[in-house]
């Protein structure tokens, strides 16, 4: 270390010299605040970076408050519960686990394992060149100071397993206790990338019994094989968003850590205390290498092998501080918001005027099964949805046409724009879609170019599981194959031509946005993080296309201009304590968001109020013909859509809400604070907000009352 803290000194003695660094200004720190052990190796105006050689851990001064986020524990107190393992994960930059050839694993640190290790100075900060020489496993750890705070990286070129014939490299853990706490010593929380955002509150102890990890993107399923599926049960809400944030106390100190590279083979792992150690602890794993079992016969015998090829997973993590009254997720959210907009991952949608968008999915038709053939129902004709539009009397419709293609929604797409000819013809769909266009909404065809339906296509063009299997899932109850993307790219480049010649069309996409797997077939493997690029190749093109998603996951949002069912909660997890608008604060000024289907809510009432909240415009699925005519199709899981019964109720929910979020259309969201239990008010750009008042009681502010489960406007910043 002292060859380290001469080379930074020289450097700060230079600098000083030639009057390239006068030093900021910053709040005062005590003498003590870093660590002996520490030595300085960047700083900048905001912050200075110090490192511990010997561990690789850091401790960094946040200048503009004077507070010191630490990267590990330092130093342990009476009462801490961490064993010599656990010490040694909380106290180190790296830990790996590795698997054996018989596909056990193990966790092993720099604190607690025989290693190399060699520190060099670099642009910002260091590089640690780290081995690990009993199991062959070597790899690169660079830590650099830039404008927000701490950028890591390991690339995958560094990454050496020397004796892969006996131990592979598993996972890869970066600074696991970076913002850790004492129970709840300190009052704060984590941000988890849970649905819209989910805080976990700094507790002693917590409601739940396990830790949490979750799969950035969900989990591969080319090493599942198969998705589960029981209708009966609400599915898990994959992470579409690959960050998570820590609060130490809320208007003081907080950092947001989001991963730019390596998220596609990443993980999210939370520990709460009281769950094996009395500390909270947040971080991101990445996976490597995994084991599966792999059956030998019918009889389901079988061995568990490791996968075959090590995942090419570069990894660049950073970290953004955030400090003062931005030190809460409302200010995490912006700082995602600009770390997104600076690359070019999240484009400022044009807003026609200062009504909000409505979303209609409309079922066209499906088949049903008559004897030995097909017969296709129609449920909306072109003519019939042109009605619809007349009747309801909204202008900026945002419609979904789905079930659009000959023989209807659990038919196979195909690659050219063939509609069913009971339906009307071209010439009617460009037409409407104009007419749709000209009053300010938009008009998309609903595709999914990863849906393989038996029997309508080729088994060459169907994705494979390591366990050399077709890979299987449910989308709308429908039980489907996974197409390989080069099969999807093919499908999908016609008909994304053809729809791009037409100005007023665009395409609502599902599961290519959100569902990313490997592919194992023979002769064209595909890793996850090939797919990932392939996906957003795929979608980039054509250029003049307009695209919206459901549910997307953060690769493709550069070419999103809606986002479609947006969660309107989290998945309820024992260990969360609130749910929060992170992702739509994230969205808000940028991409209009709607909501899941209102017409299948089990509470209107409370959905509308948190559409409200969150900044989420309304959705509903609609067809002319009353459900009963679809019974007997793949489609009946739609359960109530006539317009019969849901004009009226969707042109007065319309109203209330427009009413509300329409003088806010397209603005940023400032701020977002609880009034009182189940009251809360959002301020956005213009200075207008928005209180929600979910409780059973009228509520008083500012002079005004709002009503039980109700929202009102103030125009001007109260």
């Amino acid at each position: 270390m002292a060859k380290l803290q001469r080379w930074i000194g020289c450097w700060l003695a230079v600098m000083v010299l030639l009057g390239g660094w006068a030093g900021p200004v910053q709040a005062a720190v005590p003498a003590d605040a870093i660590a002996p052990n520490y030595a300085l190796v960047a700083e900048n105006d905001a912050f200075a970076l110090y490192v511990d050689e010997t561990t690789l851990a850091f401790q960094l001064l946040d200048r503009r408050s004077g507070y010191v986020w630490h990267s590990g524990v330092d130093e342990l107190l009476p009462g801490d519960r961490l064993n010599k393992s656990w010490q040694a994960f909380a106290r180190s930059g790296v830990s790996i686990e590795y698997l054996d050839k018989k596909a056990v694993n193990k966790r092993i640190s720099i604190s607690n394992t025989e290693h190399t290790l060699e520190v060099m100075p670099m642009d910002q900060g260091i590089r640690a060149l780290l081995g690990f020489p009993e199991y062959g496993i070597r790899l690169e750890l660079r830590l650099q100071l830039e404008a927000e705070g701490v950028r890591v990286e390991v690339p995958f070129a560094s990454i050496a397993e020397e004796k892969a014939d006996q131990f592979r490299l598993g996972l890869l853990y970066l600074y696991p206790f970076l913002g850790a706490t004492r129970g709840g010593s300190q009052p704060g929380y984590f941000l988890l990338p849970d649905g819209t955002g989910s805080l976990l509150r700094f507790k002693d102890a917590s409601r739940a019994r396990t830790m949490f990890y979750g799969r950035y993107y969900g989990a591969d399923l080319g090493m599942l094989a198969a998705l589960p599926f029981d209708p009966q049960v609400n599915q898990v809400m994959p992470i579409s968003y690959p960050l998570f944030g820590v609060v130490h106390g809320e208007g003081q100190n907080a950092l947001l850590s989001v991963v730019e590279r390596g998220a596609a083979y990443g993980e999210l792992q939370v520990h709460p205390a009281g769950i094996v150690t009395n500390f909270n602890f947040i971080y991101h794993a990445f996976i490597y290498n995994e084991s599966y079992f792999q059956a030998t016969n019918r009889s389901g015998a079988g061995v568990t092998m490791i996968q075959p090829q090590t995942n090419p997973v570069d990894v660049v993590v950073h970290y953004r501080f955030v400090s003062g009254e931005q030190a809460n997720y409302v200010g995490l959210a912006r700082s995602y918001q600009r770390y997104l907009v600076e690359r070019g991952l999240l484009q400022r949608q044009a807003v026609a005027d200062e009504h909000i968008g409505l979303r209609l999915e409309v079922l066209a038709g499906d088949r049903e099964k008559v004897l030995f053939w097909d017969r296709f129902v129609s449920m909306t004709t072109i003519e019939q949805l042109d009605e619809i539009l007349r009747r309801l009397g909204v202008n900026a419709v945002d419609v979904t046409y789905y079930g659009w293609q000959p023989l209807g929604a659990s038919s196979m797409l195909p690659q050219t724009l063939r509609l069913e000819r009971s339906l009307g013809s071209l010439q009617q769909l460009q037409a409407l879609a104009e007419q749709v266009q000209t009053n300010g909404g938009t008009f998309s065809l609903y595709f999914d170019p990863l849906a393989a339906i038996k029997g309508q296509v080729s088994n060459r063009q169907v994705a494979m599981a390591i366990t050399s299997v077709p890979l299987q899932g449910y989308q709308r109850n429908n039980m489907l194959y996974y197409l390989s993307l080069s099969a999807a790219q093919e499908r999908y480049a016609g008909l994304a031509r053809q729809v791009a010649q037409q100005p007023a069309l665009g395409l609502a996409l599902d599961e290519v946005g959100n569902l990313l797997y490997s592919d194992f077939r023979r002769g064209q493997l595909l890793n996850r993080q090939q797919a990932l690029e392939q996906v957003q190749a795929l979608v980039a093109s054509p250029e003049q296309l307009r695209l919206a998603f459901y549910r997307p996951n953060d690769y493709v949002w550069g070419q999103m201009t809606a986002y479609y069912d947006m969660p309107l909660g989290d998945n309820g997890y024992l260990y969360t304590d609130e749910t929060v608008p992170f992702l739509p604060i994230v969205m808000a000024g940028y991409v209009p968001m709607y909501g899941p289907p209102l017409n299948f809510s089990s509470d209107m009432t409370q959905d509308l109020l948190r559409q409200v909240d969150f900044g989420i415009y309304p959705a509903y699925f609609l067809t002319e013909e009353p459900t009963a005519k679809m019974l007997n199709t793949r489609s009946s899981w739609i359960y109530t859509s006539s317009y019969a019964q849901w004009g009226e109720r969707i042109r007065q929910a319309y109203a209330w809400m427009d009413g509300l979020l329409g003088p806010v259309r397209g603005q940023e969201v400032l701020a977002r604070r609880a009034l009182a239990n189940d009251v809360y008010a959002t301020t956005y750009a213009s200075g207008k907000t928005i209180v929600v008042n979910y409780g059973s009681q009228p509520f008083e502010w500012q002079g005004r009352i709002v009503n039980a489960r109700d929202a009102a406007l103030w125009e001007e910043m109260p």
